[in-house]
C-alpha cells in the first residue's frame, strides 16, 4: 500500500528527544528518542539509534531501532537485522529479517480470496 504523505518528511536527529505525542499527515524520519504516540498518515522511519516507547500507528514502517509499544500499520512494516521491537504488531504484511528481535504478538488480516 503506497504512503498516504504529502511528499515531505519530518526529521528528528539523534539529539532530538520528544516526551508527548505526534500526529502528522507526512513520513517521519526517527534517529533520536520518543516517549509517547506517533499516528502518521505516511511512512514511519526508525533508524538504528531511534528508540520510541508508546503506541504507534502508521501507513507503513521501517524499523531499525528500538520500539517498546504497539503498533499499528495499514502496509508493510519491516524489522530490520539488529532492531528491537517489544510490543504488539498489527500488519498487512511484515518482514523480519535476520538477526531481528521481536517479542509480542503479530495479527494480520486474513484476506476474502483464503475462503
Amino acid at each position: 500500500m503506497a504512503s498516504k504523505s504529502s511528499g515531505e518528511i519530518t526529521h528528528l536527529s539523534s539529539s532530538t528527544v520528544v516526551e508527548g505525542n505526534i500526529a502528522l499527515d507526512n513520513d517521519i524520519r526517527i534517529a533520536g528518542a520518543v516517549i509517547g504516540k506517533i499516528n502518521t498518515k505516511g511512512t514511519l522511519i526508525v533508524e538504528q539509534t531511534g528508540k520510541i516507547k508508546g503506541e504507534i500507528k502508521a501507513s507503513a514502517a521501517t524499523i531499525a531501532g528500538k520500539i517498546q509499544g504497539n503498533i499499528e500499520c495499514d502496509g508493510l512494516m519491516i524489522l530490520e537485522s539488529r532492531s528491537c521491537f517489544i510490543g504488539d504488531i498489527k500488519t498487512r504484511q511484515i518482514v523480519i529479517n535476520e538477526n531481528a528481535e521481536f517479542q509480542g504478538n503479530c495479527a494480520m488480516p486474513i484476506s476474502e480470496a483464503a475462503d
